[in-house]
């Protein structure tokens, strides 16, 4: 379509249903990847149901946009403001409760319609048919997946997985790309031994963080076991923190070693990044890059240890110590405790691969080549 057809200006809608400052790790993905767009150079304004435009200054933003048909909907504020371009970011739940929403498919349809370009951004396609109501509404939210991929000019996934399962149902021509979500952390420039101090650490000490362990699909057991094997060693602090942390693990050991430190505003959470020695984050899915919690250890150079499942990024293999199994993994957690050299050069691989694959600008990068300079 032309890229004038509804202004005279190109300009780039992101739509999220929720905004900073609600929780989610979509949300403040919105937030980061918009200044990404803003800083390659996009005009970008920001969309959403609900949170506070003030977050995103100086960036655009309007709230109280719906994904339903209206007033009020997502059509209309593409009309409203010029939109010559959208992209959604897609987690089937931000949209419905049950994650069945129908009315997105027809209102990103009639913004294609009224000649915008459409992108979308495939968070999570849908749950495993884990419980009951899963099963059933699983074939549903499939079919609804891919009627929105067939509506959008580009696609857009963090998981390869993901990208090999849409690709067959979006039309001739439109990519269909792996792009990182990066780290939605920034990683401040901290003196590492005062943020150690600011955590009661000394310079023997050996931190271990156990990062969002309330995240779908975590592998709590393994860090469980891993933190079980160092329970006797005096030199070894396990700091857990992010989303769940309050409470999960429930079954790691109770001692004044392991500290459940909660949410944490993000310049707090860097420092206490910047103080570990390790990150453990195993998931049963594998690492991908979707995990942004990860991504923030790889970030700021920290060696990180993960897991191998049936969605593992193979592009990741390098990066993180990525491990088959509960033993293998405890095995690593405890190799990396006793050896700092070894520390070294996985958190510089991490950090190296960070930067010129996993981050935010890199998926930036990419959605200007793929949506928003394709003709």
């Amino acid at each position: 379509m032309p890229a004038g057809r509804l202004g005279a200006t190109r300009r780039l809608g992101l739509y999220c249903p929720d905004l900073p400052p609600v929780r989610g790790g979509v949300a403040d993905h919105t937030l980061v990847l918009a200044r990404a767009l803003a800083a390659h150079g996009i005009d970008v304004t920001v969309l959403g149901r609900r949170g506070d435009p003030a977050v995103f200054r100086p960036i655009p933003c309007r709230v109280g946009v719906s994904h339903r048909p209206g007033a009020t909907g997502l059509a209309a504020a593409c009309r409203a403001m010029g939109l010559t371009h959208l992209l959604v970011q897609y987690v089937p739940f931000l949209f419905a409760r049950q994650g069945l929403a129908p009315l997105l498919v027809a209102s990103v349809g009639h913004a294609a319609r009224m000649g915008v370009r459409v992108g979308l951004f495939i968070h999570e396609p849908w749950v495993p048919p884990t419980r009951l109501v899963w099963r059933l509404t699983g074939p549903p939210m499939r079919r609804q997946l891919l009627a929105l991929v067939r509506r959008a000019d580009a696609v857009f996934t963090p998981v390869p997985a993901f990208a090999d399962f849409v690709r067959p149902a979006a039309r001739p021509g439109v990519p269909c790309v792996v792009v990182p979500i990066g780290s939605t952390i920034p990683a401040l420039a901290a003196d590492r031994a005062e943020c150690r101090r600011a955590l009661g650490l000394g310079p023997e000490d050996i931190a271990v963080g156990v990062l969002s362990p309330a995240a779908a699909g975590a592998h709590t057991s393994w860090v469980v076991a891993a933190a079980t094997a160092t329970q006797r060693r005096p030199d070894v602090h396990w700091l857990v923190l992010g989303s769940g942390s309050e409470t999960e693990p429930r079954e790691l050991p109770d001692s004044g070693r392991v500290r459940r430190l909660g949410w944490l505003p993000a310049d707090t959470l860097s420092r206490t990044l910047r103080a570990l020695d390790v990150a453990v984050a195993p998931f049963i899915d594998g690492l991908t890059l979707r995990r942004t919690s990860a991504m923030a250890a790889l970030a700021h150079g920290v060696p990180l240890v993960s897991s191998r499942g049936p969605l593992f990024d193979p592009a990741l293999a390098d990066a993180a110590a990525c491990c088959a199994d509960r033993g293998a993994f405890t095995a690593e957690v405890q190799r990396l405790i006793d050896d700092p050299g070894a520390r070294r050069t996985l958190g510089a691989r991490g950090e190296a691969f960070y930067r010129t694959g996993a981050s935010v600008e890199v998926a930036a990068a990419q959605v200007s080549a793929q949506l928003w300079d394709r003709p």
